[in-house]
């Protein structure tokens, strides 16, 4: 693996983490009408909490892997060998 490829799967993973955590952050408040459970507040309702974590990774998931496959595309390599 060139390190060219390095760098733009690193950066894709930050700017995939960081949009997904905005995304959810800002659906989860549009939707319930309050702010996102703190992993630091340990009062917060656990099935909210689980629930959170539920879509929070699974957002994250979807936007790292179509970050990925457009890294891949615009690189030069086919989206098949990108690997997660």
């Amino acid at each position: 693996m060139d390190i060219g490829w390095k760098i733009i799967s690193t950066g894709g993973g930050l700017v995939a983490g960081l949009l997904a955590k905005q995304v959810v952050e800002k659906s989860w408040q549009f939707a319930t009408g309050h702010n996102a459970p703190d992993e630091d507040d340990f009062e917060s309702n656990l099935l909210e909490v689980v629930v959170f974590s539920v879509v929070a990774g699974a957002t994250r998931t979807l936007i790292h892997n179509l970050v990925m496959r457009k890294a891949s595309q615009m690189y030069g390599r086919g989206a098949k060998s990108v690997s997660a």
